[in-house]
């Protein structure tokens, strides 16, 4: 299997560890609140991405941090009149369940910024004593990007961009150069401090801001810092795989690098990044920033997940995903073209048949691996579903039985392994008591009935066939 490095800018050969399981990380949410389906594309695809990888017998430990402490926490949790901590609690658990009904379940670990405190200041610990850092004072430990050259290795740049996770950009007039990032904010307060705190993960609020006692000052960790504090702790210095979205690129990853090499003196920190295309809206990032999302919680209030999925597969993940209600109607034609198919396999009798034909399946199976071995090229691995569609549909009726298991089982069991819940469809007990009187209306020849069922069946939300044997009901995405 063959990935694009981000930081190469090539695609490379996936390696399977000597020892131990491949190593994954990718960013997770800062629980402020709900999360957009911009944020689930990503989701979604690194879900579509492990599950492919586990199918191929690759032992992989996917590892997700949780972003728990947070200027944007704690300017909700103000604007709300709750504590950081509950308003965090909250949209943590909803987050959970979301990627439950996404069917989003690959990741084994989840590590929140809080419960990791003592790594955080551990690594900040390094970072001053091997002089990365300056402190600028009532304001925080800040990273030196002069102690480290290859800064914007992984962007190929080293100037921001007003694009660039604005709101997580540390702004200060004392810093020494304009990138330089905090990771370590102290408390603003005269407050002559001493009290002694055992539990390093122990906590005080100081002029309403939570803060962590260290050895360099009462404060909380910066954004950057959580990341490769978690992941130092359950993978070490270096592993595998980084992945996110395109957006958190620069000055995110970047800052990451520049932390990890720099406290550790090994390189390089990650061997691949991956980085997953925008969510755009008329040629925009899906953002809260700018307005233009929908909720994950919310898509499912119209849409499925199942359709969200076969959304997100549709696209390379790399490119940009210009979401349009146009083009969820063509991913609901594309599920329901399947359903169809798989249908027509199940009702069609090939013993009525003098000589069954052949299906080369296997020439289909290989390249669809191949496909998504190729940079998890998901738009390529789909067109070969079709064109096997399309070369089923040609002779469907004659297929054998054995080729007719044999087809139903690859795109079966193909979806279910990529995470799909209903590729097949339900048939509901309404509808299924509907489709037998229409099946006894049309062998009456009782059309005027059997139009009229046609129609309730539709209207409930399934499509109808009919065909040289028998009717066909499959329910809509």
């Amino acid at each position: 299997m063959r990935l694009f490095n981000t930081l190469s800018g090539k695609k490379e050969l996936l390696e399977r560890p000597k020892k131990g399981p491949l190593k994954l990380f990718v960013c997770g949410p800062t629980v402020y609140d709900d999360q957009h389906i911009g944020n689930f594309r990503t989701a979604v695809f690194f879900d579509l991405f492990v599950r492919f990888l586990r199918a191929r017998k690759f032992d992989v430990f996917f590892l997700q941090n949780i972003t728990d402490i947070d200027d944007k926490i704690l300017a909700r949790s103000a604007e709300k009149n709750e504590s950081w901590q509950t308003l965090a609690h909250r949209y943590e658990t909803t987050y959970y369940e979301t990627l439950k009904k996404y069917n989003v379940i690959s990741i084994d670990t989840f590590a929140r910024a809080t419960d990791h405190i003592p790594e955080i200041i551990a690594q900040v610990e390094v970072l001053i004593k091997k002089g990365h850092t300056y402190k600028i004072p009532d304001d925080g430990w800040y990273f030196d990007l002069a102690t480290f050259p290859e800064y914007g290795k992984l962007a190929r740049r080293t100037i921001e961009g007003a694009e660039d996770a604005v709101s997580r950009i540390d702004e200060s007039e004392k810093k020494r150069n304009k990138g330089d990032f905090c990771v370590w904010k102290l408390v603003k307060t005269r407050m002559n401090i001493d009290i002694k705190i055992t539990d390093r993960h122990g906590w005080i609020v100081i002029d309403g801001e939570p803060a962590w006692p260290s050895g360099f000052g009462w404060g909380r960790p910066g954004w950057h810092i959580e990341d490769t504090a978690v992941s130092e702790r359950f993978f070490g210095p270096q592993y595998d795989i980084h992945g996110g979205g395109l957006d958190l690129k620069f000055p995110h990853h970047e800052a990451e690098i520049a932390q990890q090499e720099s406290a550790s003196g090994k390189k390089p920190f990650v061997k691949i990044w991956m980085h997953a295309g925008m969510l755009q809206v008329d040629g925009e990032k899906m953002s809260k920033s700018k307005g233009n999302f929908i909720t994950a919680p919310a898509f499912l209030e119209t849409g499925s997940a199942d359709l969200f999925r076969f959304l997100v597969f549709m696209h390379h993940y790399r490119k940009p995903l210009e979401y349009s209600e146009l083009l969820l109607v063509q991913a609901a034609q594309s599920i329901l073209d399947i359903r169809l198919f798989l249908a027509k396999l199940e009702l069609q009798n090939a013993r009525t048949q003098k000589k069954a034909a052949v299906f080369e399946l296997k020439k289909y199976t290989d390249a669809f691996v191949a496909a998504l071995e190729d940079d998890f090229n998901s738009p390529k691995a789909l067109s070969i579903i079709f064109d096997l569609l399309r070369a089923g549909n040609a002779f469907v009726w004659k297929l054998s039985p054995r080729a007719k298991r044999e087809i139903t089982a690859f795109l079966t069991e193909t979806f279910t392994m990529l995470g799909f819940q209903n590729i097949r469809g339900i048939l509901s007990p309404e509808v299924q008591k509907r489709a037998r009187a229409r099946d006894r209306a049309r062998i009456k020849k009782e059309f005027s009935r059997s139009d009229e069922l046609r129609s309730e069946i539709e209207k409930l939300g399934y499509s109808v066939e009919d065909t040289p044997h028998g009717q066909i009901v499959v329910q809509k995405p």
